[in-house]
C-alpha cells in the first residue's frame, strides 16, 4: 500500500511530543497544516515509508475552479489520495458518535 500515493488523514499537523501516547490525534483547528502521511511515486524509495509524515499545503489546491475549494478535485497533489475505511461489523452507536463526530452530540430536528 506504500509507494502509490500519500495518504491524506484526519491529524493536524504538528510536532511530535517525547511522551508516550496511546492512540494519539491531533483534531484540527485550522485548515492547514494537516498530516499527509506513506510517501508516494513522487517521492524516493527512502521516503516510501509508514513513519513518513509532511504537512499539507493549500497550494496543493491551486488548479481547482471550484468555489469553495475542493479538497479533491482536480488538485495540484496528483501524489496525494485518501483512504475510505468502515468496520467489518457495525458499531453501537455511542461507539460511531465518538470515533466519527468527535464526540459531540448533535440535536435531532
Amino acid at each position: 500500500m506504500l509507494g502509490n500515493v500519500m495518504e491524506w488523514t484526519l491529524d493536524q499537523y504538528a510536532p511530535y511530543t517525547a511522551a508516550r501516547q496511546v492512540n494519539p490525534w491531533v483534531k484540527a483547528t485550522k485548515p492547514y497544516p494537516m498530516a499527509v502521511r506513506g510517501g508516494s511515486w513522487n517521492d524516493s524509495a527512502a521516503a516510501i515509508t509508514c513513519t513518513a509524515r509532511v504537512p499539507s499545503d493549500a497550494s496543493w489546491k491551486q488548479q481547482d475552479p471550484q468555489l469553495p475549494k475542493s479538497i479533491w478535485y482536480l488538485t495540484d497533489a496528483q501524489w496525494l489520495g485518501f483512504r475510505l475505511v468502515r468496520p467489518a461489523v457495525v458499531p453501537p452507536a455511542e461507539e460511531m458518535l465518538r470515533a466519527w463526530n468527535n464526540g459531540v452530540e448533535h440535536d435531532e430536528q
